[in-house]
């Protein structure tokens, strides 16, 4: 009988779309050190500043396997549109 086992956490969101939301709303908790914001929420409404950034995007980037920069963040400053970038970016598309 073959052994089945879920993948990686990293791997299970690079499948799954709602999982790459979890995994910047993930980040963003992490980061921010709290988590009553919502999806649609700017990053920086959300108390985030440069310094935070900087954990937000090592955060994500760890997780994801997928790069995220600076000017990423504030051109897709919502857990939605971030995880909507890592799509596009693990698909191929531009970031």
């Amino acid at each position: 009988m073959e052994e089945t086992s879920s993948p990686p956490v990293e791997e299970r969101a690079a499948q799954d779309p709602s999982d790459l939301i979890g995994l910047v709303r993930s980040a963003w908790r992490d980061a921010l050190g709290y988590d009553t914001f919502d999806d649609d929420t700017s990053f920086f409404d959300a108390g985030g500043d440069s310094f935070v950034l900087v954990s937000l995007i090592e955060r994500i980037s760890k997780s994801s396997g997928l790069t995220m920069k600076a000017v990423d963040v504030l051109r897709s400053p919502t857990i939605r549109s971030q995880a909507a970038l890592l799509i596009r970016q693990r698909d191929g598309g531009e970031s």
